[in-house]
């Protein structure tokens, strides 16, 4: 949350720096209201800015471009704090990439017999110009790394499907003091809004539409991605997809059930905020499952014996199936409760041509609100 500190001017005496105020007096005293109908300045893909008023815009580009300078001080602003406030969140929002930029700061006002004349906003840095280029080349040898694993001539879906499953797979969860991308990028560890910027940075840098999102989830705060694939929107949470964030062991590898998400499906467990218009995500085009043929409208055990063979041919660590919700229970219970696992896994193996020793306990996990099963090989 931002300081506000009012500051009073007065007929006789004016703070420092009060020289252009003054002579905004002798034209008709305070800064003009920015213009309603200002488009803004294009730099590349900036969701939360589209959704501001020409106003909001106005003031964002006059901040955005102090804050890549690294300027200490915003002088001139139109004082509505509120709005100066909002945009500075927007930025925060939109710009992964400004990590020397805490996202927070100072907004000061200065008033004439209780009129408000002009504000000035002091951005809150986390490092000189120096520490931020050494930690710029790190930040951009990481993003080459992962980069470099990524098919560019592939689908949205396929690229942003790549760039999670590495985020995941180099990337611990852990508590940290920002949400900044140097957490995960430099650190290696981070917070939901670390791994959301981090994804957020990787994917604008493939030229795909993204957005970083806040709610609600699982009883706390988070954050999270909204993205456009191949057209159609999105919901991607890449913290949720990893293991460790649900006390897993990380060799397991990512888990899919919140990449490629409907808002119905998301509202299974996430809530969004009211901060920022979103669209509806309606289309399943992109959700994991349905693209990778593991969606099971009905419960089939040799269905399941195919994705069991398959995941051991190819020697994966696990295979996660996801079922209807009005076949979720039939499966758990003959599974389960009836005791078929055991007996498909011997059929898989045999169908992989795995040697099996008799297995004594099978590993699985559980995700009911989605409707996922997920089991670990032998």
């Amino acid at each position: 949350m931002l300081s506000l500190l009012l500051a009073a001017l007065l007929a006789l005496g004016c703070l420092s720096g009060c020289q252009v105020s003054l002579e905004r007096i002798a034209n008709g005293g305070t800064v003009p209201e920015p213009p309603a109908d200002y488009t803004g300045t294009q730099d590349g893909f900036r969701y939360t800015k589209t959704t501001l008023t020409g106003q909001e815009r106005y003031l964002y580009d006059q901040i955005l471009t102090a804050l890549k300078a690294q300027e200490t001080e915003v002088t001139g602003l139109y004082p509505d704090t509120e709005m100066i406030q909002k945009v500075v969140t927007a930025i925060d929002r939109d710009y992964p990439e400004l990590f020397w930029f805490s996202g927070t700061g100072e907004i000061e006002t200065t008033l004439l017999a209780g009129k408000a004349l002009e504000a000035a906003y002091r951005p809150a840095y986390t490092m000189d110009a120096a520490q931020r280029e050494a930690i710029q080349a790190q930040v951009d040898q990481w993003a080459a790394d992962c980069l470099a694993t990524v098919d560019r001539s592939a689908s949205d879906y396929d690229q942003a499907l790549g760039v999670y499953t590495y985020l995941i797979d180099h990337a611990d969860y852990q508590v940290v003091d920002s949400n900044s991308i140097v957490n995960i990028m430099v650190n290696g560890a981070g917070l939901c809004g670390c791994y959301a910027k981090t994804y957020q940075y990787l994917l604008l840098q493939l030229g795909i539409d993204v957005a970083y999102v806040t709610g609600q989830a699982g009883g706390e705060s988070h954050a999270w991605n909204l993205a456009w694939l191949d057209g159609s929107p999105c919901w991607i949470d890449p913290t949720w997809g990893d293991p460790v964030f649900t006390g897993g062991d990380a060799s397991q590898g990512p888990a899919y059930e919140y990449f490629g998400l409907t808002t119905d499906d998301l509202e299974r467990t996430h809530t969004l905020d009211e901060a920022v218009p979103v669209p509806a995500c309606t289309s399943q085009s992109n959700n994991y499952f349905l693209r990778s043929g593991l969606y099971f409208p009905s419960y089939d055990p040799a269905s399941l014996v195919s994705v069991l063979q398959r995941a051991m041919a190819g020697g994966q660590t696990q295979a996660a199936v996801r079922y209807s919700d009005e076949a979720y229970a039939g499966a758990c219970a003959a599974l389960f409760d009836n005791g078929a696992l055991a007996g498909l896994f011997q059929e898989a193996a045999q169908g992989a041509g795995v040697d099996l020793v008799p297995l004594q306990s099978l590993w699985y996990t559980r995700n009911d609100k989605m409707g996922v099963l997920t089991f670990l090989m032998p």
